[in-house]
């Protein structure tokens, strides 16, 4: 595929091309029209040259709902592979110097972005100053699809994400245990649980957005799996409301060991029943298939794989 169009009907141009993965990744035009600072009939004259010089339909659009022909789908999966050549390609370039410039776009998790991502950031443009982080959070998949991404980082499953399924890299940081906890101050008023059925009459906080059934923790306690229905006064589909929540005293609360490492370490929240707590979370990060990782992002991955696995210790 020639990559420079001569006249009308001539080759697809890369700048079509890159046009059409935004819109794809975005899901409209007007998103991706806002993303590239482009208005959405500039987008859309784009699409269709791009679709006069290959001589298919690319893109089913309606009012609401872009969907890809067959034909498209196909030609997506190659226009991933040549954009992040083009990224492994320049990054390779650039990696005679020890200077990394230009920007390096993130989308991640909330509660994940925030015990993380930042801190990992700070570092990061403290090391290669001369270079960009743009984080944005999402509390669903279907949002951490925005196009420009380099990164997506989270610790959901995202098996039934199309995103995910095709021309995308899957890279386990490592897990980190949850940590069941409370203030001192909330176990002198209410007492400490001794076995994990004591949590059943504890004031639970609840974070909605967690896998499965929120309300129901697993524990083991001895030889025996338990699955314990709890229930309590606060709930919210932030990881960060909740460790504020539980900060403040309301009551127990289920987080992962790095969203309250500073506070475990400094007897602001106390652990709770450690030796009975199943469940781990697994952090991944997602980027585009490439015989090459650009070196801005396997930079940043590195300082943060560092970071989990020190808080995890």
């Amino acid at each position: 595929m020639t990559l420079n169009r001569k006249s009308a009907g001539g080759d697809a141009r890369l700048d079509d091309i890159v046009i059409f993965v935004r819109v794809v990744q975005n899901g409209s035009l007007s998103m991706a029209a806002k993303q590239l600072g482009k208005s959405p009939s500039h987008i859309s004259k784009h699409l269709t040259a791009l679709e006069t010089a290959l001589g298919v339909s690319l893109l089913q659009r309606s009012t609401h709902h872009l969907q890809l022909t067959d034909a498209g789908g196909i030609f997506f999966d190659h226009c991933l592979r040549i954009l992040s050549d083009l990224e492994a390609a320049k990054a390779d370039a650039g990696a005679v110097s020890d200077e990394l410039i230009g920007t390096l776009r993130i989308h991640s998790t909330p509660g994940i972005g925030q015990a993380l991502i930042v801190q990992t950031s700070a570092e990061y443009t403290r090391k290669f100053p001369n270079i960009r982080v743009e984080l944005n959070f999402s509390i669903y998949s279907a949002g951490l699809n925005e196009s420009g991404a380099d990164i997506v980082i989270g610790s959901r499953d995202f098996d039934k994400d199309k995103f995910f399924a095709s021309g995308v890299f899957e890279r386990k940081l490592g897990s980190v245990p949850h940590v069941i906890c409370a203030t001192p101050a909330y176990l002198a008023r209410h007492g400490h649980p001794r076995v994990p059925q004591d949590l059943l009459a504890h004031n639970c906080l609840i974070h909605v957005k967690q896998r499965g059934s929120p309300a129901l923790w697993t524990m083991r306690h001895g030889d025996q799996d338990l699955e314990l229905m709890v229930d309590g006064s606060f709930r919210s589909n932030i990881e960060s409301a909740i460790r504020l929540a539980a900060i403040e005293g309301t009551g127990i609360a289920r987080l992962p060991r790095y969203n309250v490492a500073d506070e475990l370490r400094q007897g602001t929240l106390i652990a709770l029943l450690e030796d009975c707590i199943l469940p781990e979370r697994t952090i991944k990060a997602f980027y585009p298939r490439s015989r090459f990782v650009p070196r801005k992002v396997y930079e940043f991955l590195a300082l943060l794989e560092d970071r989990i696995q020190r808080l995890a210790a």
